[in-house]
């Protein structure tokens, strides 16, 4: 059978003595590491063309991927995870795995500089969602502007009771943006000195209801996560939010894109 020309890379990791790692890759291929000095590149066979299919192989080759990556954190304490479908290809005449170890050779330094820094640290993802309709009312009931103009539309004709109806809805949006703006810096200044490192991500369309507030990814130590977790609870404890909290991972969003032999950026926030 002839051999497979590319190899697929789950991570760099520190090379733990662990040779091979069984057939636990995509669809079962066997996973080994390509060793340089003391880090190694985690990979199996595999041709040179892209993963592709339906979205539900798409998940199940995504979902066997993020096993891969937690099994070397697990047994490293620290990797530096690549995104899906990373395929090392053979470069300048070398072959594939020669073309690997003359990666991890020229990137040693910083490879190793990388792996340091994130032993002991976790990734969380830590979103906050304020629910509309209760963070609404709490500010019409605070806000004297609305509450003058919800008296004066009261026995007002139908036509003019839409004009005070727009007027109350646009005090009512910027009264919403203030508070926003107002909880995000407060909330920010309570979860941040419990990481070694924040990404701001952008702010996604949540379930009808709500409207997400924050959405985070933190560079945590392990030991820190319990006081973080109990920062998170006084948060969710305020009526009108609600927060998710999601992790640990390895720290795919403060790996600093990796870039491949083949120039190709390949580490990706986790979202």
């Amino acid at each position: 059978m002839a051999e497979a020309p590319g190899r697929y890379v789950y991570c760099i990791m520190p090379d733990t003595g662990k040779k091979q790692w069984g057939e636990i890759g995509l669809d079962g291929q066997a996973v080994y590491i390509i060793p340089y000095k003391d880090i190694s590149a985690l990979v199996h066979d595999c041709p040179l063309e892209p993963y592709q299919g339906d979205d539900e192989t798409v998940k199940e080759w995504v979902w066997a991927h993020s096993q891969v990556v937690d099994a070397a954190w697990a047994e490293a304490g620290s990797i530096l995870p690549m995104t899906f479908d990373c395929i090392i290809r053979p470069a300048e005449g070398r072959t594939v795995e020669e073309t690997i170890v003359a990666w991890l050779q020229a990137e040693y330094d910083s490879f190793k500089t990388k792996l340091e820094e994130f032993r002991g640290k976790v990734e969380l993802g830590v979103q906050i969602f304020w629910l509309v309709d209760v963070i609404s009312e709490k500010i019409v009931e605070a806000n004297e502007d609305i509450r003058q103009l919800q008296q004066e539309m009261e026995g007002k004709p139908k036509g003019m009771a839409y004009f005070y109806q727009q007027k109350i809805e646009k005090a009512l949006k910027q009264a919403l943006e203030a508070k926003a703006d107002e909880d995000y810096r407060r909330y920010y200044r309570w979860i941040t000195p419990y990481a070694e490192d924040v990404h701001v991500n952008k702010v996604k369309r949540p379930a009808e209801g709500k409207q997400m507030l924050m959405n985070l990814s933190l560079l945590v130590r392990k030991e820190r996560v319990k006081e973080l977790g109990e920062e998170l609870e006084k948060i969710e404890g305020e009526a009108e939010m609600e927060v998710r909290f999601t992790g640990p991972w390895p720290p795919y969003s403060f790996v600093s894109r990796l870039t491949t032999p083949e120039g190709e950026e390949s580490a990706e926030t986790r979202g």
